[in-house]
């Protein structure tokens, strides 16, 4: 279907939105538009209830990790949630509506969690914070109170593929703690280019091969890292990992490998829903307010929950 009209209505602002290549550092880039977007949260965010928000510092294996707990009522199952951002920018502060609204429409709890971010921090830091933070839940779930038996892990574009490589981590580590997958257009593979990547790689808002590449270089130490299972988690070995629900958006560059991800998933016995949003692009779920798609996005990880 077409892109969505209100996407045309959003222009100036995305066009008005820093690049990468207008900063001398990838820190300065990361605060002005970490700046925008904390601010367009904090606007949101108050007509987002949770009954508690609390901000916490936790130990990891490399130092501290903060997190921000929102919880609707305990005993309830848990997401540990990682941003998106490409592994550069973005944090906690950025996608707190999202978090928000997660927690309030499931009445589950979200653990939000500030992963060290790149180049500052290069792969493979960014997942072992995560991994930590997720293990962190599993092991005060009483005094989270969380339902130890339904611990999801999810994350948006680059959260995304965090949340899978955690789930790859715990499986190698004999661990059986994540009950479910919720990867948003993650991001999945950083040497093979798909017909989306080709085809919505330039000329659209938000997401182009040139920042993507300009993210990896962040990200990696070296070009062998994107190889790593732990990274390009498509070639890592799928069996025996938790189900998985998989979101993809019509023109987004990411679209074809996250739904190649999710094919091989099934191929390798593992359940695994992927659903196409129509007439969205990449990043779509965090403009919930205007556009429908994400609003309906939300409410399938809502609904995935609070009943699985």
């Amino acid at each position: 279907m077409p892109i969505d009209p209100v996407y045309y209505q959003l222009a100036r602002y995305f066009e008005s939105l820093p690049r990468f290549d207008q900063f001398s550092s990838p820190a300065e880039f990361r605060e002005a538009i970490n700046r925008i977007y904390a601010e367009r949260n904090r606007q949101i965010s108050q007509f987002e209830n949770v009954e508690r928000v609390e901000d916490r510092v936790i130990k990891g294996r490399n130092g501290d990790i903060r997190v921000r707990i929102y919880q609707q009522k305990p005993n309830s199952p848990v997401l540990v949630y990682y941003h998106g951002g490409g592994f550069v920018i973005c944090s906690i502060d950025t996608h707190d509506a999202l978090c928000r609204r997660i927690a309030r429409l499931s009445n589950a709890t979200v653990v939000s969690v500030d992963y060290r971010l790149s180049p500052e921090h290069k792969f493979p830091a960014a997942v072992y914070d995560c991994y930590d933070a997720a293990k962190w839940v599993a092991k005060n779930a009483e005094g989270l109170e969380i339902d130890p038996s339904r611990i999801f892990v999810g994350g948006d574009s680059a959260g995304g593929n965090l949340a899978a490589a955690v789930s790859i981590m715990a499986r190698d580590n004999g661990e059986d703690f994540i009950k479910h997958q919720i990867l948003i257009y993650p991001v999945v593979n950083f040497l093979t280019p798909t017909p989306s990547l080709l085809e919505y790689g330039e000329g659209l808002w938000i997401l182009d091969e040139k920042i993507m590449m300009w993210f990896s270089e962040q990200y990696f130490s070296k070009k062998e890292d994107m190889l790593n299972p732990l990274a390009s988690v498509i070639f890592a070995n799928l069996e025996d990992l938790p189900p998985a629900l998989i979101i993809t958006a019509e023109y987004d560059p990411l679209r074809d490998e996250a739904e190649i991800f999710g094919h091989m998933l099934r191929k390798a016995g593992v359940e695994a829903s992927t659903v196409r949003y129509k007439g969205v692009l990449h990043g779509f779920i965090n403009y919930y307010p205007v556009i429908k798609a994400a609003r309906d996005a939300i409410n399938q990880i809502a609904a995935i929950l609070a009943f699985s």
